[in-house]
């Protein structure tokens, strides 16, 4: 890539996208943290996976000043998992990178010397005036939020739970088991040799700021979680990712990989989640948001498990397999905690989550618009924890595909732009690609990647 990617601001450049006002923030930052010379300009595509690029901090104040835009090729969205591109891909035009200054962090006792920023996506293309938003995912749950409190006067807060496993590379390159730690709470498991990385990412992630409410042993065997304090969508969403990167970053460098991957292990039932928290408040309309998420909840999985490799999370307990909800019951997809306080279990970390949880909140703002009804019953106040006569979540990427196809617009609708069009072209493309590869390398990929 050559240098004038990064490209003096005109005028016009500048205007065209309001979004790109000077800012103090970053100089301010410095003051604080003097030592980082490198900015990381972070976004998160259609396929998940966490893309950046890299300027000398002088770099970046020019670009905070508003003096300064950077931009990537016109691939930004247009990468599927294994890195190649969309057969349809537009070569012409530019990808602009633009910053919220509001996600601007460092992780001091890791890499002291970069600051990260997460960013949102303009495209522009000579053919097309003016800024297409229609592929970025932080844009759209950004709108959601706005409208929520626009239209009914509330707000979320999210958290999320975040499992992981640890594996090590054999020596023919597989990535195999590498944690064996008793799991499910129990203090045997916190003798494993693992244990003190955990230990380590932990320290790391409180320095920068990461809200941490607990964590500890989970699953069967070999498996941890740590269970993140709730902010509001988009921050929570920034600092799932930070946590992400920090726990690959970690253990990478005791020559080990932390997977959140769904399945990483075909011959296990253990799997492993991101089990999502999501309250409205105030909970005054909890019943329509409830059915609208209800109502929905086939589709949405096209979001929440986004790959093939998710689909064998779809049983009880796991991800939930039937449409229904319950007061503490978590053998359903959607467990009841309080007045307005849901955890949604049918997502894992492959999903874009600020994609996925614009179209949830959507979801759930759509059955207030429609003053939809709460159909299904409590689950977990009934004899049988099962819901009865309900519709099964789909087994397969293919199937949840098909399933939004048929009933998008109204979701779009809510995030403001055509993105659940593009991302359908993403996923099919994608799915298909992965079809043709055997299933154990596509296993490893997503051990590698996620």
């Amino acid at each position: 890539m050559f240098p004038e990617t990064i490209a003096p601001s005109a005028t016009g450049q500048i205007a065209l996208i309001p979004e790109l006002v000077p800012s103090d923030t970053l100089r301010v930052f410095l003051v604080q943290y003097p030592g980082v010379q490198f900015l990381r300009l972070q976004w998160q595509d259609h396929s998940g996976l966490l893309r950046a690029r890299i300027v000398p901090i002088e770099h970046g104040l020019t670009i905070a000043a508003g003096e300064r835009v950077i931009h990537v090729p016109p691939i930004a969205f247009h990468c599927i998992v294994d890195n190649n591109l969309l057969p349809e891909l537009d070569p012409t035009g530019n990808d602009w990178l633009v910053p919220d200054w509001s996600s601007l962090q460092t992780r001091p006792t890791l890499d002291p010397l970069y600051a990260n920023v997460m960013c949102k996506v303009v495209e522009y293309t000579p053919a097309r005036p003016g800024p297409n938003w229609n592929l970025c995912p932080r844009r759209a749950l950004e709108i959601v939020g706005k409208k929520a409190e626009e239209m009914f006067g509330v707000y979320f807060l999210v958290g999320f739970e975040v499992e992981f496993e640890v594996m090590k590379a054999s020596a023919e390159g597989i990535l195999i088991p590498y944690s064996s730690g008793f799991g499910r709470f129990s203090v045997c498991g916190l003798r494993d040799p693992c244990y003190e990385h955990v230990e380590e990412a932990v320290r790391a992630l409180l320095a920068a700021g990461v809200k941490i409410d607990a964590f500890q042993t989970e699953g069967r065997r070999g498996q941890y979680e740590l269970t993140l304090g709730c902010l509001p969508p988009l921050a929570a969403v920034d600092q799932l990712i930070l946590v992400h990167d920090t726990l690959k970053r970690i253990f990478s460098r005791h020559g080990l990989t932390v997977t959140m991957s769904p399945r990483p292990v075909e011959s296990r039932r253990q799997s492993t989640g991101q089990h999502t928290h999501i309250s409205i408040n105030p909970p005054h309309m909890q019943n329509h948001f409830l059915a609208g998420m209800l109502q929905r909840l086939p589709q949405l999985c096209a979001f929440c498990l986004p790959y093939e490799i998710s689909y064998e999370r779809v049983q009880p307990y796991l991800g939930g397999h039937l449409v229904g909800w319950g007061t503490e019951n978590r053998v359903v997809p959607i467990r009841k905690i309080k007045d307005g306080h849901w955890e949604v279990r049918c997502i894992d970390a492959t999903a874009n989550m600020y994609l996925a949880l614009a179209v949830i909140l959507s979801a759930g703002l759509l059955g207030c618009t429609n003053k939809e009804p709460l159909l299904w019953p409590d689950t977990g106040i009934m004899t049988d924890p099962w819901p009865q006569d309900a519709k099964f979540l789909p087994k397969s990427i293919g199937e949840a595909l098909d399933l939004l196809e048929e009933n998008y617009k109204d979701l779009e609708t809510m995030v403001g732009s055509s993105i659940i069009q593009h991302y359908l072209r993403v996923k099919r493309t994608e799915a298909a690609k992965l079809r043709e590869t055997n299933v154990e390398e596509t296993r490893q990929l997503m051990c590698e990647l996620f």
